[in-house]
């Protein structure tokens, strides 16, 4: 059997501690996880490098981030915040929900910008902020 794509019991173990927030990690550092377990600290580190466990470690973070009841409850807590006065707490939400995002410009020309005069500057940008001006004036469903 290749003892490299599997995951004993002891990794198994030390990925599931690895997989929790770390306020909920008992015991609360690898230091102190090695000496409970009765492993050295150099063979978590070599654990962590072997190409199965960084494998399954990654997947478990990622399906953990891609929760959507992860998402939910992170936008529920940022929602109360914001209720609560919390103007960066306000800004995140509206963001993470797509109604406050900064307007993307694609300005086409066919001279570089070197080439443009001031005045045809000016008029680029001009036209440009009258275009946003009539998008933030438009009523929102």
């Amino acid at each position: 059997m290749d003892t490299d794509n599997v995951l004993d019991p002891r990794q198994e173990k030390y990925l599931q501690w690895l997989c929790l927030p770390a306020p909920l990690r008992e015991p609360t550092s690898k230091e102190k996880y090695a000496k409970e377990h009765g492993v050295d600290q150099s063979t978590l580190r070599r654990w962590e490098k072997k190409p199965a466990f960084k494998a399954e470690w990654e997947k478990r973070v990622n399906d953990l981030q891609g929760s959507p009841e992860r998402t939910q409850r992170l936008l529920d807590s940022l929602y109360e915040a914001a209720l609560g006065g919390d103007n960066k707490a306000a800004q995140l939400y509206l963001q993470a929900t797509n109604r406050f995002a900064p307007t993307q410009i694609k300005v086409e020309h066919k001279q570089t910008l070197a080439e443009l005069t001031d005045e045809e500057l000016d008029a680029l940008i001009a036209q440009e902020a009258k275009v946003l001006r009539q998008e933030r004036e438009q009523p929102t469903l």
